[in-house]
């Protein structure tokens, strides 16, 4: 999920225009890149237990 965020927001900034990732205050791309890392470090509690 992170990788392909940072793809999303690597073409969009080469193709539009260039927008700094910024945290005071926090912004649209990096407000989605936490969420993004928030997705990814919960993905095995939200997948269960394997096997069962």
């Amino acid at each position: 999920m992170t990788i392909a965020w940072f793809v999303i927001w690597l073409v969009a900034t080469i193709i539009g225009g260039s927008e700094a990732l910024e945290l005071d205050p926090v912004n649209g791309w990096t407000a989605t890149l936490i969420l993004a890392a928030a997705l990814d470090l919960n993905r095995p509690l939200a997948m269960g237990p394997r096997g069962g």
